[in-house]
């Protein structure tokens, strides 16, 4: 079943476009947002939260990921997005889980799992990332998706990411939010023999 798609509405100061494959020259420049923004992750949560150069330019070619970029009316490019439209592209999920815990939009390929949203330094605080999102809500809404992510704790806890995430969504579309899991990490930090 095809279903409609909804209007894009127009940004008053510029574009979201969606790509499968981003040209070189961009790729090299988000590189750079990328590493700049999970920088401070690397000693916030015990797991790996990026790709590494190699992966991340692998992600931008590859077509099973979307990315969504946004452009202000000169042409820059301001923010971007990327999220996969197969979890096959997504390493470190389980597919067979989300084949089973949402099995309709598995049948259908309406599960997306968003990999990174990324603003440009000199951008932050002006409109682009909720046109992101918006434009990401309404992807996921008019194919009746799920959009799926994870995040390490200090997001949850501190940046609190779902929840502003979950407001995003709340505004434009009709959706359930739900936690599907968590990972733990222990340390036993042993001091030597009894």
């Amino acid at each position: 079943m095809t279903l409609p798609s909804l209007t894009r509405p127009p940004i008053p100061l510029g574009r979201v476009e969606r790509l499968e494959v981003v040209p070189s020259d961009l790729i090299e420049e988000f590189l750079g947002v990328y590493r700049a923004a999970f920088k401070p992750l690397e000693t916030l949560a015990p797991a790996r939260q990026s790709f590494d150069d190699d992966e991340f330019r692998e992600e931008m070619v590859d077509a099973r990921v979307l990315k969504f970029v946004a452009y202000d009316k000169d042409g820059d490019a301001c923010a971007m997005a990327f999220m996969a439209t197969d979890l096959n592209a997504v390493p470190w999920i389980s597919v067979p889980y989300f084949a089973k815990r949402f099995p309709d939009h598995y049948a259908r390929g309406a599960i997306f799992y968003v990999g990174a949203l990324l603003v440009r330094a000199e951008k932050q605080g002006g409109p682009w990332a909720k046109e992101i999102v918006d434009d990401m809500v309404r992807f996921v809404a008019e194919r009746r998706g799920v959009a799926t992510f994870d995040c390490c704790g200090f997001n949850v806890d501190v940046v609190k990411l779902p929840d502003t995430l979950a407001r995003a969504t709340h505004r434009l579309a009709f959706a359930e939010c739900s936690e599907l899991d968590q990972q733990r990490y222990y340390a036993y930090d042993m001091a030597g023999l009894r």
